[in-house]
């Protein structure tokens, strides 16, 4: 930025920008914000949010949001979770047949697995096989006989609202 020509006001790490610390280090970093005009933020769209819920500043996101995953090498990274509302990883193992399964099949593998391969991609290691080793290794098998109801892909009101009850 500054090789560009642009004036740097200041910078800081928080650790998770999407929770109450947040609001914390703007506030003790809020004199080098005040001289800002756009605030470029290297986070996630939820942690862009937050921050720009919280100032009176433009917030521009430094990255694109493309999924939840976990680095699986340096540079390399796994999608392991797409948020769809209906988790049944209690049921499989820990492994998410709707992110896994090119398909989304949650009740079991397609006609289409070739030696424990994806149909789609026959590099991928089919989902419901991995689901199957896990089970039988946890001794959970009997997991897989338990039918899931259709997914409701009608979609939900959006922004999502929840409610925690204290019992």
């Amino acid at each position: 930025l500054l090789e560009s020509g642009k004036l740097v006001t200041g910078q800081v790490v928080v650790p998770v920008a999407c929770d109450n610390l947040t609001s914390e280090i703007l506030n003790e970093e809020m004199e080098k914000i005040e001289q800002a005009d756009v605030l470029l933020i290297m986070t996630c769209a939820f942690g862009v949010q937050t921050v720009s819920s919280q100032l009176k500043r433009m917030v521009v996101p430094a990255l694109d949001t493309l999924f939840i995953g976990k680095e699986t090498a340096y540079g390399q990274f796994n999608e392991i979770c797409t948020q769809c509302g209906t988790c049944i990883i209690g049921e499989t193992g820990g492994i998410c047949p709707v992110t896994n399964c090119h398909k989304g099949l949650v009740n079991g593998p397609c006609g289409g697995t070739n030696q424990g391969k994806c149909e789609i991609d026959n590099n991928k290691d089919c989902a419901w096989t991995l689901i199957y080793n896990r089970l039988t290794e946890l001794g959970r098998l009997d997991s897989m006989r338990k039918l899931q109801g259709p997914r409701n892909f009608l979609g939900e009101p959006t922004p999502g609202k929840y409610q925690i009850s204290k019992s």
